[in-house]
């Protein structure tokens, strides 16, 4: 067992407000918890809008160009000194506002910071981008519009997994690459799609996986999970089945449930680690009711919520009551620090892991059109397919031929109340509680 400084635990005041909100959530990896959307399109320039997002992110949305070249498919390049359009597919309204605000403000970043630097290869990026609600039908009509109206190259913002399987399909019909800011499902990629990739969140049987490493690591045996009754939390289940090395106690609860005591009362007192990953919309009500009924787990591994939206539903149980933040971005790395600090300086906001997601794909779709050479979206596609670009995440970022993240690390960290020395006037910080090591890409027929 690895030296690590695990949660010092004790008595927390009851956390107040915002959990029965967060109960619509259905998770940035499940079904259900959808409000219906759609709402106006927007088409912005190097500015910031100044907008503040449910997590304390600000932004704006840049706009640039591409590069030419004859195009295959139903995307366009606009012309040889048109700006390149990224449409952006973000959930502003209804339940998944804070990651929509968070990934807007970190997409808009990266753009103005690619066009002070030149655009790519000479012209500017642009973000024409749309409040979908979480709605999958207003999703794919919006897809549809970006690319055969406003010549879309590239697509990206998806959070629910309905609207990430549905666009996946739109992406391969229309062969223009999308970008996955979350839709966790296994089943937002298949054997057939070749246009569409991850970036802010692992898939469920690979976050199992990396849940397993993390029982392992500690040397936890008493461990035991609470799923939802639905597409993901049977997807937790299977993955915990296949890769844990220890018996996991495992109850289901509908996906409406925000009572959990009864499921509760059924693990033994002295339970090590709580897996609520397979009920996001329950998982912060969860880790108030263990702390209510006496429970002590070193750790309750949640959904890959936005940390402020942890800190903001929990209280003072976000900073000490085991509840892990799940992510790609590493926080801890020096290039994390320097972004943090200069959105910071610009935005007056804290930058955070899901701003890092809107961030890091800006500067990913950049780096692919620089690579193909080309504004043609199959060639963006395909240079996607085949790119190492190491950016905020621990390992670089590359693919499987589906559009799976190969080699990524997750990591796993307890908030804490100080705010970081890049942002001294942030409302929380991070402490690591584990980080696997890299990950094999999910074989898309699983």
């Amino acid at each position: 067992m690895k030296d690590r400084a695990y949660f010092e635990r004790r008595e927390f005041l009851k956390a107040t407000g915002g959990v029965a909100g967060l109960g619509l959530l259905a998770g940035c990896s499940g079904n259900g918890g959808e409000s219906s959307g759609g709402g106006g399109e927007t088409e912005s320039g190097g500015g910031s809008d100044g907008g503040g997002s449910g997590d304390g992110n600000g932004g704006s949305d840049s706009n640039g160009g591409g590069d030419g070249g004859e195009s295959t498919s139903s995307g366009g390049d606009g012309g040889s000194g048109d700006p390149l359009v990224i449409g952006a597919l973000q959930p502003l309204s209804g339940p998944f506002t804070p990651w929509g605000n968070a990934h807007k403000a970190g997409l808009s970043f990266a753009v103005e910071e690619i066009n002070a630097d030149g655009g790519v290869m000479g012209r500017e990026l642009t973000v024409v981008e749309t409040d979908t609600g979480s709605d999958a039908a207003a999703a794919d009509s919006s897809f549809r519009r970006f690319v055969e109206q406003e010549s879309a190259v590239a697509v990206t913002g998806p959070v629910s997994s309905d609207v990430g399987i549905r666009t996946a399909r739109t992406a391969q019909d229309l062969e223009v690459p999308l970008f996955l800011h979350m839709s966790g499902s296994n089943e937002a990629i298949t054997p057939e799609t070749t246009y569409t990739f991850r970036v802010g969140l692992l898939p469920a049987a690979t976050t199992m996986q990396a849940q397993a490493a993390f029982v392992e690591d500690a040397g936890y045996t008493r461990v035991g999970a609470i799923i939802g009754d639905y597409a993901w939390g049977r997807s937790v289940e299977s993955g915990i089945q296949e890769h844990f090395g220890v018996d996991v106690d495992i109850r289901a609860a509908p996906v409406s449930a925000s009572d959990f005591r009864s499921f509760i009362r059924q693990f033994p007192q002295d339970l090590e680690m709580m897996i609520a990953t397979g009920h996001p919309p329950g998982s912060l009500s969860i880790a108030t009711q263990l702390n209510e009924l006496g429970y002590s787990p070193e750790v309750i591994t949640g959904p890959s919520f936005p940390p402020g939206v942890i800190a903001g539903a929990l209280g003072d149980l976000a900073f000490e009551g085991g509840f892990t933040h799940v992510h790609n971005t590493d926080v801890y790395s020096d290039e994390f620090a320097e972004v943090a600090q200069r959105f910071g300086e610009e935005r007056s906001a804290q930058f955070d892991t899901h701003t890092a997601y809107g961030y890091v794909t800006g500067k990913l779709i950049a780096a692919a059109i620089e690579d193909a050479g080309s504004a043609d979206p199959t060639a963006i596609a395909d240079a996607t397919r085949n790119i190492e670009f190491d950016t905020l995440f621990a390992n670089p970022i590359q693919y499987s031929e589906n559009g799976e993240l190969a080699n990524q690390v997750q990591i796993y960290s307890q908030l804490t109340p100080e705010a970081p020395s890049y942002y001294p006037d942030g409302d929380f910080g991070f402490e690591e509680q584990f980080r696997t090591d890299a990950l094999p890409a999910l074989a898309p027929d699983m």
